[in-house]
């Protein structure tokens, strides 16, 4: 979602969380030196023996600003939901764990294929993980937000984002209501193809790269744009174009091989930052606790 740089490195009680966007160094959390470098010696090999000679279970990120845990200005920082869902499965399983996040803000479905599993650290952390979550598809939406704004104003005019864009569209409304009936009829006949193939080719290249055992669980869709000011009607569209991309991931789970946790269906648009669009931390917590749920049920199934 957001285009702003990306957050610090967060400590987590018991991980050594890394931090990957923009392919920089990433630490491990103070006290954990231990567990950064049984990772270098386990390579591949999945769950390792942790600093207590527990278990140690591997996890990788892959996702946009919900995942990344993107604080805007003036918000606190925060934990992003993967290593609060994290916390709750090492507590559930008794172990330690290390989760390196490659989350990046702005990222859409072709941007993951293109900037992200391209990479060599993204594609060796996804080799040797345990559990892999993936947030991707709210830019997607926000993007074609944005183009079919511009498009329809006859603007030459970059957003920096949707809100933006929505904000001049609805200062726009004002004056020639009918521009909303536009608007609708563009959004409306948005093409899903390019969506689902680069959902598809995302989930190929991680089935590919992943070990066998390791648990995906992917998060479907919320309304990004619910808390925003939009004509009742505009909003009705943007949750159908909603409903259908969540329909696309839902119907690729199985043979993708992942669980889907259900943000769509949950509260967590009403726990967002002062943009309206990004989860504050108490987001991020509901998120993780739908991922959480996700991987219990998974479990009771096998």
């Amino acid at each position: 979602m957001a285009e702003q740089s990306s957050i610090a490195d967060m400590e987590t009680s018991g991980a050594a969380e890394q931090d990957r966007d923009g392919g920089s160094e990433a630490e491990a959390a103070p006290g954990d030196a231990d567990a950064a470098e049984a990772e270098d010696e386990a390579g591949a090999s999945g769950a390792e023996q942790g600093t207590n000679g527990g278990q140690m279970i591997y996890a990788t990120v892959l996702g946009d600003s919900i995942a990344k845990g993107y604080s805007g200005e003036g918000e606190a920082d925060l934990v992003p939901y993967g290593s609060l869902a994290m916390d709750e499965i090492a507590g559930r399983e008794a172990c330690e764990y290390e989760i390196e996040n490659f989350a990046k803000n702005g990222l859409d479905s072709a941007g993951m294929n293109e900037k992200i599993l391209t990479r060599e650290e993204v594609r060796d952390s996804l080799g040797k993980s345990d559990v892999i979550f993936i947030t991707v598809g709210s830019n997607d939406l926000l993007n074609e937000c944005k183009r079919v704004v511009q498009e329809i104003l006859n603007t030459d005019t970059k957003f920096k984002s949707a809100n933006e864009a929505l904000q001049v569209l609805e200062d726009s409304v004002k004056d020639n209501p009918f521009l909303v009936l536009k608007i609708i009829g563009a959004l409306g006949n948005w093409d899903y193809h390019s969506f689902e193939a680069n959902w598809i080719e995302m989930m190929d290249t991680v089935k590919e790269l992943k070990q066998e055992e390791t648990r995906i669980i992917v998060t479907n869709i919320y309304n990004p744009v619910a808390n925003l000011k939009l004509p009742s009607t505009m909003n009705q569209v943007v949750e159908d174009i909603i409903g259908n991309m969540n329909r696309i991931i839902d119907d690729h789970a199985g043979e993708c091989g992942y669980g889907v946790a259900d943000a769509f269906h949950s509260n967590v648009s009403a726990y967002v930052q002062s943009d309206g669009l990004h989860p504050n931390q108490d987001g991020q917590q509901i998120i993780a606790e739908l991922v959480f749920e996700e991987y219990e049920s998974a479990e009771e199934e096998e």
